[in-house]
């Protein structure tokens, strides 16, 4: 895995998801759905790259999350990261290649981090005036729903970067770097 191309891309994602673009019914964070960029970005890293590398990718990607919806450093960092470790645990078992694959754990995957990033807001009590758990985790299946439709796509064009990224779907479960 090369590090380099995954903060180039962590940066375009990062941009992606500021400017909400592809936002449902227009660019208001506040009407959903929205493309969750940085989760999806996690996420298939979490499908392709090393076993060792895939977490610390989630963890970064969660700590720009965080950074970015000027919440608290690892209400969305945490909960990103169990969910990738998770998929990091199931991905040998899956077809990673197929789009309905990929659009079903992309739809789970947002879901449960949607459900720990409420849980996470609820313990803290570190939720938006006028939110609540409800809404802020139906935000976030809006967000899961419309996410999957898009994931393919954007699996599609990164799997076209498997040269600049460093690894393949179709490599050892782990990778040593030289």
């Amino acid at each position: 895995m090369r590090w380099i191309t995954f903060f180039i891309l962590l940066y375009l994602f990062a941009a992606l998801q500021a400017s909400h673009l592809g936002a449902v019914p227009n660019r208001d964070p506040a009407n959903w759905p929205c493309i969750e960029y940085l989760p999806l970005l996690a996420v298939f890293y979490a499908l392709y790259a090393a076993e060792t590398s895939a977490p610390l990718c989630a963890l970064i990607c969660g700590v720009v999350y965080d950074l970015q919806t000027f919440e608290f450093v690892g209400i969305s960092t945490v909960p990103l990261a169990l969910v990738c470790l998770g998929v990091v645990k199931i991905r040998l078992s899956l077809f990673r290649e197929h789009f309905i694959s990929q659009a079903l754990v992309s739809f789970l995957a947002v879901l449960a981090f949607g459900l720990l990033s409420a849980m996470t807001h609820l313990a803290t009590g570190s939720f938006a005036s006028g939110s609540s758990f409800v809404s802020h985790f139906g935000s976030y299946a809006g967000n899961a729903v419309y996410s999957s439709f898009v994931a393919p796509g954007i699996f599609w064009i990164l799997f076209h970067l498997q040269g600049i990224l460093g690894f393949s779907s179709h490599g050892p479960r782990t990778r040593l770097h030289p």
